[in-house]
């Protein structure tokens, strides 16, 4: 009996330990690599993620920040935004972050 427990306590933390790694990638800084006002941060939000994108503004240069929901579906980041959503993912050969638009450097944590 109390194999059979310890058997299916260990099954349950690995079930739920490979449920945390999904998209744990894309969680960090990142940087556009053409312009380095514009940046990125992806964090954990309970079950799904939240995009925080910072740019300045157009005129005044100041920084604004956007939020965004997302969720982790088949490899890729899905971002909503405004009925829309557009698939972030990791290109393999460099480890850069492409939006289909903008390609973002993850910037290692100080």
């Amino acid at each position: 009996m109390m194999k059979w427990m310890g058997a299916a306590l260990a099954a349950a933390m690995l079930v739920t330990g490979c449920a945390k790694v999904e998209g744990e990638k894309f969680v960090g800084h990142w940087v556009n690599v053409q312009s380095q006002d514009d940046v990125m941060d992806i964090e954990r939000n309970g079950e799904s993620f939240m995009v925080r994108n910072t740019t300045p503004r157009f005129f005044s240069r100041k920084p604004k920040t956007e939020n965004y929901p997302a969720i982790y579906k088949d490899g890729v980041l899905q971002v909503s935004n405004d009925g829309e959503t557009v698939n972030f993912a990791i290109d393999q050969a460099n480890g850069h972050l492409n939006t289909g638009s903008d390609e973002y450097q993850r910037v290692p944590a100080k």
